[in-house]
């Protein structure tokens, strides 16, 4: 086995334990929403807010650090696969660490202050930011299989107004509800 498929094996696992893991428990708390109580919905945040600073953090970062690597050794260069999936990885660790992780610890502590009913509407907006994390993820691994060219103008474009609806979709204002 030679250095670039060693590298592609810990990139792809990496990036399973990340992407799939991650998409898990998005995938878990909104089945739970409709059914389970506010509190259970709050103690699948705190899980997901456990694990995201000890395993999907690290597996974001062996996932770049490996994909990086592979750059190198499979001579592949800057490709767009490679300068976009770079760009999809920083920014989606990024967002998990700035936003996604910050979020669910303000949610778990306004529940903790006001009730675990206090805390729906950010669990509610969790969701949608981490169903946005998800849109760039599935991007980067469309990248990462298709490997258009920079000549792939189409796929690019369309890739990049997936993403562009995936955004707006996530942040647009939550419906006010009322009693």
């Amino acid at each position: 086995m030679d250095l670039a498929s060693l590298l592609k094996f810990a990139h792809v696992c990496a990036a399973l334990v990340w992407v799939g893991g991650g998409f898990v428990m998005v995938l878990g708390g909104v089945a739970r929403a409709r059914h389970a109580s506010a509190e259970d919905q709050l103690a699948h945040i705190r899980t997901v807010a456990f694990l995201g600073t000890r395993l999907f953090m690290p597996a974001s970062i062996a996932t770049l650090a490996s994909g990086v690597a592979l750059i190198f050794a499979a001579g592949w260069g800057w490709q767009p696969f490679t300068v976009l999936g770079l760009a999809g990885i920083v920014f989606t660790a990024a967002y998990g660490a700035l936003l996604l992780g910050p979020s669910c610890e303000k949610a778990a502590k306004t529940a903790e202050a006001w009730g675990a009913v206090s805390a729906l509407p950010m669990l509610r907006r969790i969701y949608r930011l981490a169903a946005f994390d998800y849109a760039v993820q599935f991007a980067i691994i469309f990248l990462m299989v298709v490997k258009p060219g920079w000549q792939d103008m189409a796929i690019l474009a369309g890739l990049g107004a997936v993403v562009v609806m995936a955004a707006l979709a996530a942040f647009r204002p939550l419906p006010q509800i009322s009693a």
